[in-house]
């Protein structure tokens, strides 16, 4: 398997987005993205610690088998350790994070927010997530899930999905989809980024494939 990454600072503000990419064997590989909340403190902050905090547990814990236990303790995890930092920090902190573990041809993954999670296969793309989003009125939305230091609902969301041979799993946060989604199916990691210039939104993709 590889991994293919890139992160791209919005024009506006600095890059809250953060990632993730760790080998759990030979045949396994945990991904983790996360979306540092606008109008929140310090998301980049918040980002770095959801996203490091989740790819050390799964790192740590993973046995290869119950991967939607290990998954939902690491969010649970985070979300203890975002808590913590929100207090040190006396600040309101979270973020919106996509986890997948792809091992032996299956892909796992759970989610927080509206970070997406696709499977690519033919040249086609299925959207395996759901977005964690309300409309709050005059076009604007808010996320309806995200860690955020405050515990997590009983309810978290999981996703098992076969893989075969040339399948690819794409990991990606709003700023990246809202603008190029209907040419991730065909086009390279290195045509995705070079699409991205300047943008509105921190854009941040993670591609794994060679399955």
């Amino acid at each position: 398997m590889k991994a293919e990454t890139f992160s791209i600072g919005s024009r506006h503000y600095d890059n809250e987005d953060r990632l993730a990419v760790q080998e759990l064997s030979e045949s396994g590989i945990v991904a983790v993205l996360a979306d540092g909340m606008g109008g929140l403190s310090l998301g980049d902050m918040a980002a770095d610690v959801v996203t490091k905090s989740i790819a050390d547990y799964i790192k740590s814990n993973y046995k290869g088998t119950d991967d939607q236990k290990v998954l939902h303790e690491a969010l649970d995890y985070a979300d203890k350790k975002l808590r913590n930092v929100s207090m040190t920090n006396k600040s309101n902190m979270g973020a919106a994070v996509a986890v997948v573990i792809v091992h032996d041809h299956h892909l796992y993954c759970t989610w927080q927010g509206n970070v997406r999670v696709y499977v690519q296969h033919d040249n086609k793309l299925s959207l395996i997530t759901e977005d964690h989003i309300a409309n709050i009125g005059y076009g604007r939305t808010a996320l309806t899930r995200c860690i955020k230091g405050a515990g997590l609902r009983d309810d978290i969301p999981f996703v098992s999905h076969e893989l075969i041979n040339d399948d690819a799993v794409i990991l990606c946060t709003d700023g990246l989809y809202s603008v190029t989604e209907s040419d991730m199916a065909s086009s390279s990691v290195d045509e995705i980024k070079a699409r991205i210039v300047s943008p509105e939104d921190d854009a941040s993709l993670i591609k794994i494939s060679s399955l």
